[in-house]
């Protein structure tokens, strides 16, 4: 009895030291979740399954939100993360420095995925982004309030998949003579012009960047069409004014107006309180062209290189499990970064030319809107400045 007694011990002692030794040759693997690129269950369930495919590595998340502190600001006190979770934009400075590994023939369903979408996580001819979930803008609107009118026929999604312009001149010109304003937008800033910068290309089919996303070409007939038609329907009283973005998007959640047009996943999410009692549903932005448009900015995960050769292996394969695996895509769900047959607009925050763009984008749609400039004097002073900021 003794004998087996001490075998026991024996055995407990050299799997506890065998465990003590597994621990020990774990590789430390930091995963930074940049501030809205995922929400935080979703993060902390894939790193729950990253734990368990890779259970030599010791998984920790670093979120933005806790800590205060920036990709860049990590990446500058020469504390960057092996992956990080984040925009592309945010990743893009690192990629161009030589920071990241390059991602190219890793990603094994890339024909799969959007060109644009893509687009938005390639520098040159190299990806250095792997996309996880896409988040599309679109509209939102009370169905109610459209009963109420007597337009219950439009919100047939079978007939009516996307308004024409002519339709969606019908809705706004009903809630005009009954005295009630239908939709808002906004002074434009950079911040929070993306809702405007869609529906302005997607009424008439315009662009302000070519297909690739590479050249502006903001001062094309489309898109002074559209800018034309946004001034005309403001200055007819269609579309009201808000203060703000978040005023307009108040005076959607208490009833107020009937559509918000700018709507992501994300807001239904955090307003998911004040749309308990509310009878709403979402539609693409109203087109000439009959298809939807797709307005979207996406999530991605990269990898840095780093000095460690067994950190940068995990990290490689961490990346291609986050993209690839099947429980990974039931917990991110619907990621919308797969090819249809919508036409999708170049991912404006993402394009090195983007920023600026979108700035002047601002200032000309406030020029029209509260200075009285023509709409193809915005634009061609719009165009002017980006091609002699290249």
């Amino acid at each position: 009895m003794k004998r087996i007694f001490g075998a026991l011990v024996l055995a407990l002692l050299l799997l506890a030291a065998g465990m003590q030794a597994a621990c020990a040759e774990q590789t430390d693997m930091q995963v930074y979740i940049a501030e809205g690129a995922l929400e935080r269950e979703t993060a902390q369930r894939l790193l729950a399954l990253l734990g368990r495919a890779y259970p030599q590595a010791e998984w920790v998340a670093v979120f933005q939100e806790e800590t205060g502190e920036s990709l860049r600001e990590m990446v500058l006190e020469d504390r960057a993360p092996q992956l990080a979770i984040c925009t592309p934009q945010e990743a893009a400075p690192w990629a161009k420095e030589g920071l990241l590994v390059p991602l190219d023939g890793r990603i094994s369903d890339a024909q799969m995925i959007q060109r644009q979408v893509l687009d938005a996580c390639r520098q040159g001819d190299s990806v250095f982004m792997a996309p996880l979930a896409a988040r599309h803008r679109q509209m939102i609107v009370n169905r109610r309030m459209l009963e109420k009118r007597r337009l219950s026929y439009m919100m047939n999604t079978i007939e009516h998949p996307v308004w024409y312009p002519t339709e969606f001149y019908q809705i706004l010109e009903e809630f005009m003579l009954a005295d009630i304003p239908a939709l808002e937008i906004w002074p434009a800033q950079p911040q929070d012009c993306a809702a405007l910068e869609a529906l302005v290309q997607a009424i008439y089919g315009g662009a302000l960047l070519s297909e690739d996303g590479k050249t502006c070409v903001a001062n094309n007939g489309a898109t002074l069409a559209g800018l034309s038609w946004l001034r005309e329907m403001v200055a007819g009283g269609m579309i009201t004014y808000a203060g703000s973005r978040e005023e307009a998007l108040e005076h959607f959640l208490a009833g107020e107006t009937a559509f918000f047009i700018d709507w992501t996943d994300e807001e239904e999410r955090l307003h998911a309180r004040e749309l308990r009692d509310m009878d709403w549903f979402v539609m693409p932005y109203p087109t000439a062209s009959g298809l939807p448009i797709r307005s979207f900015d996406v999530a991605g995960v990269a990898a840095f290189m780093g000095t460690d050769a067994a950190q940068r292996a995990i990290a490689l394969q961490a990346i291609a499990f986050l993209h690839e695996n099947a429980q990974t895509q039931l917990i991110l769900g619907d990621r919308a970064i797969w090819q249809d047959d919508a036409i999708w607009l170049p991912c404006l925050s993402a394009s090195s030319m983007g920023t600026t763009l979108r700035s002047l984008f601002c200032e000309a749609v406030n020029s029209v809107m509260e200075q009285g400039q023509t709409p193809e004097q915005a634009l061609r002073v719009l165009q002017a400045a980006m091609e002699a900021a290249n």
